[in-house]
C-alpha cells in the first residue's frame, strides 16, 4: 500500500512532534537532574508561576487531575510547594511555590529559554509565526486546549 504525499507529510510531521517533545523533556530533565523530578513535576512547577490550582494546571498542561495531584503530593514532600484548602471552593487546593520552589522554577524557566533559543536558532520570525498559526489550527481542529497565549495577541 502506497502513501499519498499528504499521508507521508502527516506521518513525518507527527514523528517530528514526538521527537521534538522527547528532546524537550530530555533537555529539561537534564537541566534539573539534581532535583530528581519527573516530567510531570516539572510541568506543575512551571505552571505554578501562572496558575494556582491543580485543576488549572491539569487544564493548561492537558493532563489528568489525578496526575497533577500525584505530582503535587510529591512536590509538597520535597518542600517545593505549599498546599492550602481554597477559601472559595473547599474541594480545591491552592498551590504556592515555596522559596526553594521559586528558585527551582527559575532554573526551569532559564532552561526553557535556552531550549527555545537553541531550537529556533536561525529561524526567521515569519517562519516562527507561521508555525505557531499552524499549531494553533491543529489544536483547534482537534479540540485541544493548551499552548501559550501572549496576552491575547495572535501569533
Amino acid at each position: 500500500m502506497e502513501c499519498t504525499d499528504k499521508e507521508y507529510q502527516c506521518a513525518n510531521m507527527f514523528a517530528s512532534f514526538r521527537t521534538l517533545l522527547r528532546a524537550y523533556n530530555d533537555y529539561l530533565s537534564d537541566a534539573v537532574s539534581e532535583y530528581d523530578l519527573s516530567p510531570n513535576e516539572i510541568v506543575v512547577l512551571s505552571s505554578l508561576q501562572n496558575v494556582s490550582s491543580a485543576s488549572q494546571i491539569a487544564k493548561e498542561a492537558g493532563v489528568s487531575k489525578a496526575l497533577v495531584s500525584r505530582s503535587v503530593k510529591l512536590l509538597k514532600q520535597k518542600e517545593f510547594i505549599d498546599v492550602t484548602i481554597s477559601a472559595l471552593d473547599k474541594r480545591e487546593q491552592d498551590l504556592r511555590l515555596t522559596d526553594s520552589g521559586i528558585a527551582l522554577a527559575k532554573v526551569i524557566e532559564r532552561a526553557n529559554t535556552r531550549f527555545c533559543d537553541e531550537a529556533l536558532r536561525g529561524a526567521q520570525p515569519g517562519a516562527i509565526e507561521v508555525t505557531q498559526l499552524i499549531l494553533k489550527l491543529i489544536m483547534k481542529n482537534l479540540n485541544v486546549e493548551g499552548g501559550y497565549e501572549n496576552n491575547g495577541d495572535e501569533g
